[in-house]
C-alpha cells in the first residue's frame, strides 16, 4: 500500500488507484473492516483463474449405430461365410502341443476354432512347418478336426 500526502490509503489495481478511506475517520473499526474486505477482494481477484486456465472436459462421442467396424483381414485371404481351405495339399500331424504341417508350396493356411470362427492364419513355407502356441482345444485345419491336449 502506498500513502499520499494527505495520509489517505490507496491501493494500486492495474494502473488505477482506488481510495479506501481517509485517515481522518475516527472510527477505526469501520476502517479496518473495509481494508480487510478490500484486501480479500484483491487477493481473490488475483487468484481467480483465467478463462484459458480452466480445463474443459472432453466429451466422447459415440459411434452411430449404423456404423460397421470391420476387423483387419489380410488381402491374400478372401472373406466368406464358409471355412476356407488351403489351395495346395498339406499333411498335418500333431505331436504333443505342437502341430507339424508339411507343404510343397508357400501358402496361407486358415485355422478355425471348434465354433467355426477363424482363429488365425498361418503363413506356411515350403517344407516342414511347426505351429506351436495354440491353446488346448479342438481346431479345424484344412477342414480336418485337430485336437490339442
Amino acid at each position: 500500500m502506498a500513502f499520499c500526502s494527505e495520509m489517505c490509503n490507496f491501493v494500486a489495481c492495474k494502473g488505477r488507484r482506488l481510495s479506501l478511506l481517509s485517515a481522518c475517520d475516527s472510527d477505526m473499526r469501520v476502517r479496518t473492516t473495509i481494508q480487510r474486505t478490500a484486501l480479500l477482494l484483491l487477493a481473490a481477484a488475483m487468484c481467480w483463474p483465467a478463462e484459458g486456465a480452466i480445463r474443459k472436459r472432453k466429451v466422447r462421442t459415440r459411434r452411430a449405430p449404423d456404423t460397421l467396424v470391420v476387423p483387419f483381414v489380410p488381402p491374400e485371404m478372401p472373406v466368406s461365410r464358409k471355412m476356407n481351405t488351403s489351395t495346395y495339399p498339406v499333411q498335418i500331424s500333431v505331436t504333443g502341443r505342437v502341430v507339424q504341417i508339411q507343404s510343397d508350396h508357400n501358402q496361407l493356411l486358415p485355422i478355425y476354432n471348434a465354433g467355426g470362427v477363424l482363429y488365425m492364419t498361418a503363413r506356411l513355407n515350403k517344407g516342414k512347418n511347426w505351429l506351436g502356441g495354440l491353446p488346448r482345444g479342438q481346431y479345424f485345419i484344412n477342414n480336418r478336426p485337430i485336437t490339442i491336449n
